[in-house]
């Protein structure tokens, strides 16, 4: 006999008020014949269709609650129990919940993957359940001092821990289970109360909730949902707020404790507050609802920040005003809302906007580069061909901007997580994909620009030879497919990414090099053994890569060493 499908069928007409009673014995006499245990309890609970119930919601909600709470939360361990401990008991559910949403019988082909929660009765029902054990665990004492408090960490736990189980696989199929597995883990953490991303601070010490379980899921999975302006979706960035003014109002100081909260985002998760700005008109009404009703004064410094930055990025698309007021701090937060605010503006707007830039401080444009860089992907990467072109003119003109004010551009595309400030921030914001494909966006603002002015640059040479082996690996992974570009930079795909053309036409990338770069320019701007130390690893990486490319180099790097000797001999 199949607990809640037999068993069920044979009480499900039952109408006597001990009906739960006999149904919680015979189900006892089950456990003892067959030792189910709770996690297969929940496999066959899951496996329920609407068709095959014949108990109705109240029924079953009291069964579940039987066998939950006064079976398998006291039962021993050893015998498929929990020992009491509703935190394992949530953690083993969540766990039984996702691989059900995993398995081909939970939802039909046809639907969207992303509902597949509420796509069978046994899911939606062991689901609801899940909710109300989280909601007595959010009840729970404030952990003493000198214990770590663990709500909300076994949500993270089971997330990582199977999403970790998925990542070693290359192929498509592996690739597309995991892009599953994370829209399950997102749909399960919009279900849950929105509190249960902050935990409670320790007894005797400042009332500021800490989410490093989220922060640490935005930066390692959400971020890689992000294929548009660097920002989660709405959802998730307004339960994130929602749970963030919950968790400050029950603070001794609300205002505060959002400040460290939102401050501590600039660090360490800035991709929450790119989000807020990208839905700030959706959010704001909300967030100013909630915070009336603790408070009639204005919403705290860090929120107000953002409202400074919409303000900013508002006030260059003006009419009113031909010179803006300075950015307000942090640079780059005013640069993601000046970023946001382009993109929805009109193309003459767009022109205004960008003519005011020059005023701007040199590390707001050169966020604001960054931001138009990914936007500029985001646009490969889509099938708008005109939003292709317009991200491309944009970005072009910001670094026209950069090149007036002198700001060595090159490096930018060679961001480190060691470089402070732009790289650290871009790599907590951007997709991986988009990163990866930094070698794209490289070649396709060259046509932009006239060679003089590009080998003025002083690391122009090695970031262009480094970028074009990164996009000759790309290219034999597959991964340039997925970028559709501008027709009028048709030349550059042609070419596999090569840089613009050199006088004499010439069509391979090491014909550009040997043409493209006089010795003197190489050796003046190169300083000798300097450019020659520089230019070794990309000799080493492009021997196996490109073997036509490191002749080349290695040509120049020649012309370089016998122009020093000429020098030498002369000064003898």
């Amino acid at each position: 006999m199949v607990p809640g499908h037999s068993l069920g069928t044979t009480l499900s007409a039952a109408e006597s008020p001990g009906f739960c009673v006999v149904l919680a014995v015979l189900f006892g006499h089950l456990v003892l014949l067959s030792q189910l245990t709770y996690r297969d309890w929940l496999q066959l609970e899951l496996e329920i269709q609407p068709e095959a119930d014949l108990l109705s919601d109240t029924e079953r909600w009291d069964f579940h609650q039987w066998a939950l709470h006064q079976h398998f939360l006291p039962a021993p361990c050893a015998v498929g129990g929990c020992d009491g401990d509703l935190e394992t008991a949530c953690s083993v559910l969540l766990d039984a919940l996702m691989d059900s949403c995993q398995s081909s019988k939970s939802y039909d082909h046809g639907e969207n993957p992303d509902l597949a929660l509420g796509s069978c009765t046994g899911n939606r029902d062991v689901f609801s359940r899940l909710q109300e054990m989280v909601g007595d665990l959010e009840q729970g004492p404030v952990a003493p001092l000198g214990h770590s408090p663990s709500r909300g960490h076994f949500l993270f736990t089971v997330f990582r821990r199977r999403l970790q189980a998925l990542a070693g696989g290359g192929d498509m199929a592996t690739c597309l289970q995991r892009q599953q597995e994370l829209l399950t883990c997102k749909r399960i953490l919009l279900g849950l109360p929105p509190s249960l991303l902050f935990s409670h601070p320790q007894e005797g010490q400042p009332a500021t909730p800490s989410c490093d379980n989220f922060f640490h899921f935005v930066n390692s999975e959400l971020r890689n949902l992000c294929f548009h302006d660097c920002a989660l979706t709405h959802d998730i960035t307004v339960h994130f707020f929602r749970g963030l003014l919950n968790a400050c109002l029950r603070s001794s100081d609300p205002a505060l404790a959002a400040d460290l909260t939102l401050t501590a985002c600039q660090t360490q998760c800035p991709l929450v507050l790119t989000s807020a700005l990208l839905w700030w008109p959706h959010l704001e009404p909300e967030l100013h609802c909630r915070w009336r009703k603790w408070s009639q004064g204005p919403l705290p410094p860090e929120l107000q920040r953002l409202q400074e930055a919409q303000r900013f990025a508002r006030s260059l698309l003006s009419l009113d005003t031909d010179v803006a007021s300075p950015a307000p701090g942090p640079a780059w937060v005013s640069a993601a809302a000046l970023h946001l605010a382009v993109r929805r503006a009109r193309k003459e707007d767009t022109v205004r906007v960008l003519s005011k830039l020059d005023g701007q401080r040199e590390e707001l444009l050169v966020f604001l580069f960054a931001f138009s860089l990914m936007g500029l992907l985001s646009a490969h990467l889509s099938p708008q061909a005109a939003d292709s072109r317009r991200a491309l003119d944009t970005c072009a003109e910001i670094l026209g901007c950069l090149q007036r004010r002198r700001v060595p551009w090159p490096r930018l595309f060679q961001l480190t997580e060691a470089d402070a400030g732009l790289g650290r921030t871009l790599l907590l914001l951007a997709p991986d994909q988009h990163i990866r494909l930094l070698p794209a966006a490289f070649y396709s603002l060259l046509s932009y620009f006239e060679e003089d002015s590009l080998l003025k640059e002083e690391a122009f040479l090695h970031v262009a030879v480094d970028m074009y082996l990164k996009l000759t690996c790309l290219f034999v992974a597959g991964e340039t497919r997925v970028v559709s570009t501008p027709a009028h930079s048709l030349e550059l795909q042609g070419q596999a990414g090569r840089p613009r053309e050199p006088a004499n036409k010439s069509s391979s990338f090491p014909a550009a090099i040997d043409t493209t770069v006089p010795k003197k320019e190489l050796h003046t701007r190169g300083r000798g053994n300097t450019q020659r130390l520089t230019l070794v690893p990309l000799l080493a990486a492009g021997a196996d890569c490109d073997p036509e490319v490191s002749a080349a180099l290695l040509s120049r790097q020649q012309a370089v060493l016998n122009l020093d000797l000429d020098q030498e001999a002369c000064l003898s």
